[in-house]
């Protein structure tokens, strides 16, 4: 008599069957999950102005080779414009619709939109953006064509897992720039300095600590509350430029030593949104990499730099040669446990070729299309780049070891 024949001779048996195999079935997936080693790949910003597939096609498998795993993920750091659409006041870090084409052969799958460049086309480019992405069914956060849109979490489907994504900017976002309930923009959030708001475009002497806005912040973190019930792990982005309580310009400006750490709301801040249901924290905005801390067995990558850096040479005050100097972060999970993190030194060449036009911050040429280009270092200055972020992370409690070209953060 066979299992199945013995099992219907008995109603309760037979329920108690239906139940095991449906438990069987149900727990298949979910423990096939928790086997999964997944790799996330964190790079810094990329301020990419062309396509580079035609601009600079020798660079292509260059940057393919430092991308890998099952996520690849960088800041889109500037606008889309049409064919025929320009700026001539305000900001311009445009760039074609193909570029996103480059940034996919790259290897990029998942891209936070919110950044102070976002609005640099005003409206037009928020929505020029997000239609070229969604018509190359690329998975993206952080702006919207209303401020529901631009909080919601994007949605990475990968064999091993679902990644979500929350993205949002503070400071230096053009005025109108941050979305509200009947306007597209960028997922804001506000800071306060006492009674007035931190924009980092002033210095506020005197002024009380930093903190973020409390219904900005009540919203980002129930989308990362909503996302941690929809996906295996959750990436939150933050494009950051308060610092203190001077602006971004004096800070950099003038070489202040705050620009080279996160400012002590921005670390309680990070806390709040892992305790919301973080897995990663990772953030631009600064063009400099900050240490790293692993808060209650999650990272948190308080700036990784840049990656792709095609910024105007009239931009001098963010042209010191840190600000050519990254790493790559190779992030690997076992289900939702944090496995390892690996950091690869990168250089970007500050020198373009052709002639570079010093004067108007508009021209997009072959120059700037062609320099802040990365590939892997090697020797004394890979060791530099590591032992800085070594040094830069002790505050937080995080050893880093560095064999050759890669460091490798011992977790606990």
């Amino acid at each position: 008599m066979t299992l199945t024949s013995r099992i219907r001779q008995s109603p309760a048996r037979s329920i108690w069957f239906a139940a095991f195999v449906a438990m069987v079935c149900a727990a298949g997936p979910a423990a096939r999950a928790q086997s999964n080693t997944i790799t996330i790949t964190l790079a810094g910003q990329s301020m990419i102005r062309s396509d580079m597939r035609a601009t600079a096609p020798a660079e292509v498998p260059v940057i393919q080779g430092l991308l890998k795993g099952d996520v690849a993920f960088t800041n889109f750091e500037a606008t889309v414009a049409e064919t025929g659409e320009a700026v001539h006041e305000g900001r311009g870090f445009l760039t074609p619709p193909e570029a996103l084409d480059a940034l996919t052969t790259f290897g990029f799958n998942l891209l936070a939109f919110a950044s102070n460049h976002a609005f640099d086309l005003r409206v037009a480019g928020i929505q020029n953006t997000i239609r070229e992405a969604d018509a190359r069914k690329m998975v993206h956060a952080g702006t919207g064509n209303n401020v529901s849109e631009a909080v919601a979490p994007g949605y990475l489907r990968t064999p091993k897992g679902t990644i979500a994504l929350v993205a949002s900017a503070s400071g230096l976002i053009t005025p109108g720039g941050s979305a509200t309930a009947d306007r597209p923009g960028v997922n804001e959030l506000h800071v306060e300095a006492g009674d007035r708001e931190n924009e980092a475009i002033e210095d506020l002497p005197g002024a009380p600590a930093n903190t973020p806005n409390p219904e900005d912040a009540q919203r980002i973190l129930g989308s990362i509350r909503e996302a941690r019930k929809h996906a295996d792990l959750v990436i939150v982005y933050e494009h950051n430029h308060v610092f203190g309580n001077h602006s971004f310009s004096t800070i950099f400006s003038e070489g202040m030593a705050e620009r080279l750490a996160p400012n002590e709301w921005l670390k309680k801040w990070t806390h709040a949104e892992i305790d919301a249901g973080a897995d990663i924290v990772v953030m631009h905005g600064a063009p400099l990499l900050h240490g790293i801390e692993i808060y209650r067995g999650r990272p948190i990558f308080y700036d990784l730099g840049n990656f792709i850096y095609n910024v105007p040479p009239t931009l001098i005050y963010i042209d010191e040669p840190m600000c050519w100097e990254s790493v790559v972060a190779y992030v690997e999970f076992q289900g939702k446990k944090l496995q390892s993190i690996s950091l690869r030194p990168i250089a970007l060449n500050a020198i373009g070729e052709g002639q570079p036009d010093v004067h108007s911050e508009f021209t997009n040429n072959q120059f700037l299309d062609t320099r802040g280009l990365p590939s892997p270092t090697t020797g004394a200055k890979a060791g530099y780049i590591l032992q800085r972020v070594a040094d830069e992370s002790k505050p937080f409690g995080t050893a880093i070891e560095i064999k050759g070209e890669i460091g490798n953060i011992i977790l606990k």
